[in-house]
């Protein structure tokens, strides 16, 4: 620790002959530094295994407008983010919901780019996002709503008849489309959200025509959903991830290491990035995704955190908070892509 003036006795003896001013001079080198205040922000905690440091500070787009911000999708050829707000309850018909645009830097470009005043179509309780063509797919509690991506004018809506909570959604092959029903509803007792027992994973073709592909309370609320080589890959609410066949059937991959799975992306060099909000955490596979599934943490102590997107173009990933109204973006560490 500095001691002050403690400099004074090593002082050389050519320095004690010059003038006052002099001394001054060396007094003020030697005298003890007043520390400037400190400028916290809430960053994340990076974790202590190296795999896990971040390359840069993530930006952090706080007090936007946000409303119960539930997904993040990347639109590569608008370069632009898209983020679903559920706006009021998770299963009310309120009209409340609205899609924004922000911009790769954090720069919001459009908070309410897609309302139910703008496009003229419905929009309630907003969460999973998929993108086919020039086409955007916007799951809305027991309807999929179909939006022009570059106007956000509607498109039309496909009922899902029965479902209470439709979830999360995925492109795949030929413009075909999966969902997942997460089985909640309000309870007629209380009002709060509940187990409905419509748990299911459907498929919609590119004609619109929607199947079930699985359904019943062994799926244990599905909720997120990602598309691999040859595999569909289904997470429930609990944290168990498990492939469906064609037929529908079942056969448990893994577990996530936190529950309250809200988001599950793959990237073009093969690693699963899963949402917990149980944990806070974002998670991600140490090497491509094999036949088990092998989750190690990316980062941490990010509350809330909804279902994810991702850019490979820049190797961000796009986390909506949902419950602080904000919006996550960090680069992926050096080598991951």
């Amino acid at each position: 620790m500095f001691q002050p003036f403690s400099g004074l006795r090593e002082l050389p003896l050519f320095v004690w002959r010059r003038p006052l001013w002099a001394l001054v001079l060396v007094l003020a080198c030697y005298a003890p530094q007043k520390p400037r205040p400190a400028v916290v922000e809430q960053f994340p905690q990076e974790p202590q295994d190296p795999f896990a440091f971040a390359p840069v500070p993530p930006i952090w787009l706080r007090d936007a407008g946000f409303s119960a911000p539930r997904a993040a999708l990347y639109d590569a050829a608008a370069d632009v983010y898209l983020v679903s707000n559920v706006g009021g309850g998770l299963v009310d018909a309120d009209n409340d919901g609205f899609i924004s645009r922000v911009s790769p830097d954090g720069t919001l470009a459009e908070l309410r780019w897609i309302d139910a005043a703008r496009s003229g179509a419905p929009l309630n309780a907003p969460k999973g996002m998929a993108l086919i063509g020039d086409t955007l797919f916007v799951t809305d509690i027991d309807t999929l709503r179909a939006y022009d991506r570059t106007s956000g004018k509607s498109l039309g809506d496909v009922a899902f008849p029965g479902a209470t909570f439709l979830n999360d959604i995925a492109p795949g092959a030929g413009g075909m489309l999966f969902v997942t029903d997460s089985g909640l509803g309000k309870r007629t007792d209380s009002g709060e959200l509940g187990k409905s027992g419509s748990d299911a994973v459907y498929v919609v073709d590119a004609q619109r025509a929607v199947k079930v592909l699985a359904k019943g309370g062994d799926l244990a609320e599905p909720t997120a959903l990602c598309v691999t080589k040859g595999r569909l890959l289904v997470a429930s609410r609990g944290g168990d991830v498990f492939a469906l066949d064609r037929q529908g059937q079942r056969s448990l991959v893994g577990k996530s290491p936190g529950g309250d799975v809200n988001g599950m992306v793959l990237t073009p060099g093969g690693r699963l990035l899963v949402t917990s909000a149980a944990a806070s955490s974002v998670f991600i596979t140490p090497a491509g995704l094999g036949a088990n599934l092998v989750l190690e943490t990316l980062l941490g102590d990010i509350e809330s955190p909804g279902d994810l997107g991702y850019d490979p173009k820049r190797r961000q990933i796009i986390v909506p908070l949902t419950r602080s109204n904000d919006l996550y973006i960090q680069e992926l560490p050096g080598g991951i892509n």
